[in-house]
């Protein structure tokens, strides 16, 4: 027996209408939370990357910071040495010119040699006592210890040298010791 149909029969599709578009946005949404988790790993591969890279970046500057501050130190000393040499040289000069300002008119100065804690000076005087009333009394009251050589030249005034001693800084600390 064979059984006929009024109707023609028609394709019977595998999804229905609904069932198709809820397929569609189940695969969109698939896709879409792939294609943000592929985006998450790529940024966090960039993250990784660029945080390595700020690593070794920061490592050099620290090294750089190091450097510089050894440098800062480096030029702080050499200031105070500076300082320090500029501060003994203005001493010096003032010195000389008390120095040259003690020698009396009579007294021709002919050299001096100045040390750490020493004052050598040679020169022409008509007599000793000029020597000893103009000379004498002012490196006395600059100088704890005070020698001079007389020499008589063949028109009667004398050549001298003077030695003048102040207390080492050495010395002072072993006697305060």
């Amino acid at each position: 027996m064979k059984v006929y149909s009024f109707i023609k029969p028609k394709k019977k599709p595998l999804f229905k209408e609904d069932t198709k578009l809820w397929l569609i946005f189940i695969i969109a949404s698939l896709f879409l939370y792939i294609i943000f988790a592929i985006f998450l790993l790529f940024k966090a591969y960039l993250f990784n990357k660029d945080s390595k890279e700020l690593i070794t970046q920061i490592d050099s500057l620290k090294q750089k910071i190091t450097q510089i501050k050894a440098q800062k130190e480096f030029i702080y000393k050499q200031k105070v040495i500076y300082e320090n040499i500029i501060t003994k040289n203005d001493l010096v000069k003032q010195e000389i010119k008390n120095l040259l300002d003690l020698i009396p008119d009579p007294i021709t100065l002919e050299k001096f040699y100045i040390d750490n804690n020493k004052l050598i000076i040679y020169g022409i005087t008509p007599t000793k006592d000029i020597y000893n009333l103009l000379m004498l009394p002012p490196l006395q009251s600059i100088f704890e210890k005070t020698q001079t050589y007389f020499y008589e030249l063949p028109n009667g005034w004398y050549r001298f040298k003077s030695e003048n001693f102040i207390k080492s800084e050495d010395e002072n600390q072993t006697t305060q010791n």
